[in-house]
This record gives structure tokens, sequence and C-alpha cells, in this order.
């Protein structure tokens, strides 16, 4: 199977995300402004070269590289990574979900990196 990839979302929660938060919308109705809230985003499962080409989308050079997990959201190529899932099988929800990254790194969430296998 190979590697596999995925990214942690950590931030403070606000309207403005609550779609691309991980639970059905009813779940986060009394939910503070400002709460602490984590999102699983992507789950990339389609072998070791996708999740590097992912990981390089990212401006991640070395999947393997613990001291590059936390991503830096100005690194992250949107176009490049559209691209990119556009080209994997379920690439619409893919795309979705990068709708929910640029959404909460404008909510100034940080993002980690985490190959899996």
């Amino acid at each position: 199977m190979g590697m596999a990839a995925d990214i942690i979302a950590v931030g403070r929660f606000s309207p403005a995300i609550v779609e691309y938060l991980d639970y059905p919308k009813d779940y986060y109705r009394g939910t503070r402004l400002g709460c602490p809230v984590v999102a699983q985003l992507f789950g990339i499962t389609h072998g070791s070269s996708a999740s590097r080409e992912f990981a390089r989308c990212l401006g991640i050079t070395d999947p393997w590289n613990f001291n590059q997990h936390k991503i830096d959201p100005k690194a992250i190529d949107g176009e490049e990574l559209r691209a990119f899932l556009a080209t994997l099988h379920e690439g619409d929800d893919l795309v979705r979900e990068l709708e929910g990254l640029l959404g909460m790194r404008e909510e100034g969430f940080e993002f980690y990196f985490r190959p899996n296998g």
C-alpha cells in the first residue's frame, strides 16, 4: 500500500469554518466562539508517490522529516494542490476539503502533516 497522509487542523471555532469541520453542523450549535476545535483533512490513501506529491504541495520536501510536519500556511500552494487533488478518483470531495483548508487558514488555524505507514 505504501504511505498515506492527512492533515490535522487545530484552531478556534467560528461560524465561518463550521461547514468544514468533521461533524454535522448541528453538532456545533452550542459551541462558543473561540473554543478550540480539531479537524482531519484529506486522507490521501493512493500510496507513497501521491502522498509525496501531496506533501510537496504543502511545502514539505521530506514527508518523513518530522521537523517539517507543522505546515507553514503561507507555503501551501492552493492552485497546485487543487490540480493534484483533481487527479485523484475522489477529487471532487477532496477539492471541497481544500476549500476548508483555505478557509481555516484565513481563520488562523494551524496545520500538521501526518504521514501513515
